[in-house]
């Protein structure tokens, strides 16, 4: 049978590569001229750049631990693997709308998400807490950012409707947040389901 760290070791070079790729893109992002034009999308995106910033850091120093532990070797692999045919239209170098790059955003802020529960379950069924606990911390630090994006998108939109003229009643984008947010917050959860595989 293999040891935790060697079953692990994969697993957290594809989780440092998927935030390392995710990083590029937001890096680039924070220097685009029409993010810079909106205050709200600009500190998000800073704040997004700090958090992966310290979870790409943390954990490739976490693979540190683990014989052979590399991130170099994943990232080439995951981008081609894991991220597939979304890496390829994240990773170009285009010219988009804020609202687009954070709709970007928020896509590949839910793969590392799902991709860190994914670490932390596979961490607790090999009983490596370490990195179980690395991962729930990096999936907690997520969460919040990937709920403000849901908030800021609406505005964002607004605004470059009315920019191109195109809109008619901007405090719409507050009534879309509003509608959105109670989507999320009444639909039924599969938690307590007790759903088996």
């Amino acid at each position: 049978m293999k040891d935790a760290k060697d079953i692990l070791r994969p697993y957290v070079a594809d989780m440092a590569a998927v935030e390392k790729h995710i990083l590029e893109a937001i890096e680039r992002q924070r220097t685009d001229n029409d993010v810079k034009e909106l205050p709200q999308a600009l500190q998000l995106v800073s704040r997004l750049e700090t958090t992966l910033k310290r979870h790409v850091d943390g954990l490739e120093s976490h693979l540190k631990q683990f014989d052979g532990g590399s991130v170099a070797g994943a990232v080439k692999e995951t981008v081609t693997g894991v991220l597939g045919v979304f890496a390829g239209i994240y990773d170009k170098v285009r010219k988009d709308t804020a609202s687009r790059m954070l709709r970007d955003d928020y896509t590949a802020l839910n793969l590392a998400a799902v991709s860190l529960t994914m670490l932390h379950t596979t961490a607790l069924a090999v009983h490596h807490q370490t990195t179980a606990d690395l991962a729930l911390r990096n999936l907690k630090e997520l969460a919040p950012l990937i709920m403000e994006l849901n908030e800021v998108i609406p505005h964002v939109v607004v605004r470059e409707l009315a920019e191109d003229g195109r809109v008619y009643d901007a405090a719409v984008a507050q009534q879309a947040v509003r509608n959105t947010q109670e989507v999320w917050q009444t639909s039924p959860s599969m938690a307590g389901a007790g759903t088996t595989f």
